[in-house]
């Protein structure tokens, strides 16, 4: 049966050349009509003939079958977070962030998968110090620092601070690349400096500064992140930047980590991380850096994790250098730590758990509290350097009253042992206690207020204490 297209060609064809046979003049024959049918359909066939070699020339076409679906790479989901992360990185959320997140906002351009996240927070914070007064905004007054309680003067007023400089933002993407998944995460907030001197007056401003800044793929990351010394989920809920800031690893840097599920719920980890040497002058207080180091610092973790609970091993080695820019040469010396910190979920039923850190080592002061201690000491006279030995921890209980209602306890310590040439006005010891409660009366919102009272002590004996409440709102997005 012929095709509707050589029905039609054929019709036009006839058409066609019965109207070029045709003059006004002259009628049209029968034999004239029967000599220009028979070429029509000399023409057809011809049409035909074309049409089979086409057929025969081109390929027969086989059903495409349906085949199952490829597993997708795999990747790192969690429940806070809507893409996967660089491996090993902590959450957005993870240190100070909301209770509740989005399940997964986001876009796609191409291959690529976008999330943007974060939370704007506003924080009404009242001190008192015991034993003097401070700079004007020192970041003592907007974060939880005992190193900077003043000792030795007499009681402040009380002192008020307001701002929303501790906002975050996020941007996350995901790239499928052959079998495994290239991520990235890059994170920043205004929480870099304390704020410039007048900036209250009229319009302040903050600086805009980066958190975290890094790039995965098949378990490699590499860029600014959270230290693999630390273990960031077991900090706890908390009204302050970080709550249990002089009894924490605390440090965020440039690495490159691997990290590798071994089974059973465990997970090991490696990096080298960013080097920098905190040196104190025998006899003096001040803290310098010294940008001389030439080893980056070795890390290493073994993490498990399972219903709700996880358990958290890290090590850590140094190789401090310090150049006294003399005709002396750089000085070298060794530094190691060790913490271990955790989440034990409580038989409530609640949600309620217990959160922990100790940490102890020679030569790891920046690492913990934010440099309560000098990394070493730098005794000119006998041209060494002295390593630091510390030890600090916290502890923390979060108890839910209702769904949306909550509690958290905590306290923290960190004690330093000064070789016999530092300062006597070194920091010996710090220990800090609070207790706060949240609110969630929306999803991603929380309303917390904090009871904080923080304690400092030098090696000579004086002593300081700080008193604090601090009012917080926070929105997720």
């Amino acid at each position: 049966m012929p095709h509707l297209g050589q029905r039609t060609t054929r019709a036009a064809l006839f058409s066609g050349l019965a109207l070029a046979g045709t003059t006004p003049a002259a009628a049209q024959t029968a034999e004239d009509y029967q000599a220009l049918r028979r070429k029509v359909e000399q023409l057809q066939q011809q049409l035909d003939a074309v049409q089979r070699a086409l057929d025969a020339a081109r390929p027969p076409v086989q059903p495409t079958p349906v085949a199952a679906a490829a597993p997708a790479p795999a990747t790192r989901l969690s429940p806070q977070d809507a893409l996967p992360r660089p491996a090993g990185t902590p959450s957005i959320t993870a240190q100070g962030g909301t209770s509740s997140v989005p399940s997964g906002y986001g876009f796609r351009i191409g291959e690529t998968s976008f999330r943007i996240a974060g939370f704007v927070k506003g924080d009404l914070i009242f001190s008192r110090y015991g034993n003097g007064d401070t700079a004007t905004n020192p970041l003592g007054r907007e974060l939880s620092l005992p190193q900077s309680i003043p000792v030795g003067g007499r009681r402040s007023g009380i002192l008020t601070d307001a701002s929303a400089k501790q906002s975050r933002i996020a941007f996350q993407t995901a790239t499928p690349v052959g079998s495994q998944t290239l991520t990235t995460l890059i994170e920043a907030d205004f929480q870099v400096a304390p704020a410039v001197s007048g900036g209250e007056r009229a319009l302040n401003p903050y600086s805009f500064g980066l958190r975290r800044a890094v790039a995965g793929y098949g378990g490699f990351a590499m860029g600014q992140d959270w230290s693999n010394f630390q273990y960031v989920a077991a900090l706890p809920e908390t009204a302050d930047f970080v709550g249990v800031t002089d009894g924490t690893v605390l440090v965020r840097q440039m690495l490159l980590r691997y990290s590798r599920p071994i089974g059973g719920g465990w997970t090991a980890s490696a990096s080298f991380e960013n080097p920098e040497t905190v040196s104190a002058m025998a006899g003096a207080t001040a803290l310098s850096d010294n940008d001389d180091d030439s080893i980056p610092d070795l890390t290493g973790q073994l993490l498990w994790t399972g219903k709700g609970a996880s358990l958290s091993l890290t090590g850590l080695f140094r190789s401090m250098r310090v150049d006294p820019a003399t005709a002396r040469p750089a000085v070298t010396t060794q530094g190691y730590g060790i913490s271990l910190a955790g989440i034990a979920p409580l038989p409530t039923g609640k949600g309620d758990d217990v959160r922990f850190m100790m940490t102890g080592g020679r030569g790891i002061g920046r690492y913990v509290g934010v440099n309560v201690a000098p990394d070493v000491v730098y005794e000119m006279a006998n041209d060494r350097l002295v390593p630091v030995p510390l030890i600090a921890g916290f502890a923390g209980m979060r108890q839910f009253w209702t769904g949306t209602l909550r509690s958290t306890w905590m306290d923290s310590f960190q004690r330093v042992w000064n070789p016999a040439s530092a300062s006597p006005l070194s920091t010996r010891q710090v220990w800090d206690t609070a207790i706060n409660l949240f609110l969630s009366p929306l999803p991603r919102l929380d309303m917390g207020v904090e009871a904080r009272l923080s304690h400092r002590e030098l090696a000579n004996g004086a002593s300081g204490t700080l008193e604090r409440l601090h009012f917080t709102v926070k929105q997720g997005f």
